[in-house]
């Protein structure tokens, strides 16, 4: 009798595991899912979604995209994965093997370490691998944790991207930047560092064309404590760097419909947002068709650090194609929409100053990446919706950066979308570089100003 009370007790507890944990092990069975999935929505690849069968994505995407597609702004080309599209076993084994009941939440909602009540110097693989998603109140922080950590995988990073504004005639202009990140917190090239700084990350965005605006740098360092951001701006046409507030990074980028915090699905002060879980569900994830066939390939180049060296291409929007058509100049028109499970969770700032109101992010269950965010205004009216097309990025692990960012503000009917794969529309390469070596130093207030030089 006891044995058999022993055995149902773990089976009962292995059962409990898999449901509340959210790590995801290398999927032998992913191509069974994913046609279990076409199964459920009932759609397959090939389908083509449109004004006329709009209703068939309902509750497939944020219903301000199902808007889009019911008006004829946007058609769905429905695809499918032709590779496994999770984070490799490593990464996701890391923090079961390592990290259960190591780490905690202060009241505040930031990591410390559990048998010492510190900040911890350096953080690999999930904090919080097993979470109770319904019971655990902490949920949802913990879940947003987790996220964010796997985004520091790629060490000291490279992003070229541009910015370009669409409005409803068509393109307007273009900025060129760089956006480079030094990880301390999930990359395993800062293990030894000693973190003296005590920070998370630090990162700076920097303009490149055109050239009244060149130079225009925005330097943040985030710290382990969660505290506020320490944010610097240089400004080149009065030589100048402005400290910031941290709520600066909630307002336009160089008055674009993007913020700082909304890079790559979410880049703000997670500590600093009430977070709430929702649920799990089935959507569609909008990719490029060349991501959702292969990986996007990096090589090792003779220092030691990874670039890109697959030429993928990007998703041309609405303005880019030559073709007749009728979707907005905006639309994301070559890529497909591929179908995934994703996490729901919102959260609302404890910062009164924050430009935003309440938030809501589908983040991939597979691989945590963010593919949708919607915002609300501070009074509680929708105000602008947020999708991320990510490619799987494949070196010495596998990870995740965007191909595309598209932002669409339903006041004023205008849009912005960053690109950061193949070329940009003047030819410029946009390949990604992680693990780049010896530029700790150039993360300083004082260079801040000669990103560009």
């Amino acid at each position: 009798m006891v044995k058999s009370c022993i055995k149902i007790s773990i089976i009962v507890g292995f059962m409990a595991f898999f449901l509340t944990s959210v790590v995801n092990a290398k999927d032998p069975d992913w191509k069974e899912d994913q046609n279990k999935m076409f199964e459920k929505i009932s759609l397959k690849p090939g389908d083509v979604i449109g004004k006329d069968n709009w209703k068939k994505v309902e509750g497939l995407v944020p219903d301000d995209m199902v808007k889009w597609v019911r008006e004829g702004k946007v058609i769905m080309n429905i695809g499918e994965f032709g590779y496994d599209a999770s984070n490799d076993a490593e990464w996701d084994e890391y923090g079961l093997k390592h990290n259960v009941g190591k780490y905690s939440l202060n009241k505040e909602g930031v990591i410390i370490e559990t048998a010492t009540g510190k900040y911890p110097k350096w953080v690999y693989g999930y904090p919080f691998p097993e979470i109770d998603l319904k019971k655990d109140p902490d949920a949802g922080i913990k879940f947003m944790h987790n996220r964010d950590i796997t985004r520091g995988r790629d060490g000291c990073f490279k992003s070229p991207f541009t910015v370009e504004w669409i409005g409803k005639d068509g393109f307007e202009r273009v900025l060129q930047n760089d956006y480079y990140r030094y990880n301390f917190w999930g990359t395993t090239e800062a293990k030894d560092d000693g973190n003296a700084n005590n920070m998370m990350f630090m990162e700076v965005t920097v303009v490149v064309a055109p050239y009244d605006v060149s130079g225009t740098a925005q330097l943040t360092y985030r710290k382990i404590d969660g505290s506020d951001d320490q944010l610097y701006v240089y400004i080149p046409a009065i030589r100048r760097t402005k400290r910031m507030s941290g709520a600066n990074r909630s307002d336009p980028f160089m008055g674009s419909d993007f913020t700082i915090d909304d890079g790559n699905g979410w880049l703000g002060n997670t500590s600093k947002m009430k977070w709430t879980y929702i649920k799990e569900k089935i959507g569609l994830m909008a990719i490029a068709k060349y991501s959702a066939d292969d990986y996007t390939r990096m090589t090792q180049v003779d220092d030691g650090h990874w670039k890109a060296s697959s030429d993928v291409e990007g998703i041309k929007s609405g303005w880019q194609v030559k073709e007749k058509h009728t979707q907005a100049p905006w639309s994301p028109v070559t890529c497909v929409w591929v179908p995934r499970k994703f996490h729901i969770v919102t959260c609302v700032p404890e910062d009164p100053f924050y430009n935003m109101g309440k938030m809501e992010f589908w983040i991939d269950k597979k691989s945590l990446w963010g593919e949708y965010k919607l915002m609300w205004d501070i009074a509680g009216e929708y105000w602008r919706t947020g999708a991320y097309m990510p490619q799987f990025m494949k070196w010495d692990k596998i990870t995740q950066s965007s191909n595309m960012h598209l932002f669409y503000d339903v006041k004023t009917d205008h849009s912005t979308v960053l690109r950061s794969s193949g070329k940009n529309i003047f030819g410029r390469d946009l390949f990604y570089e992680y693990n780049l070596k010896n530029m700790k130093k150039k993360f300083s207030v004082s260079r801040v100003g000669t990103w560009t030089k």
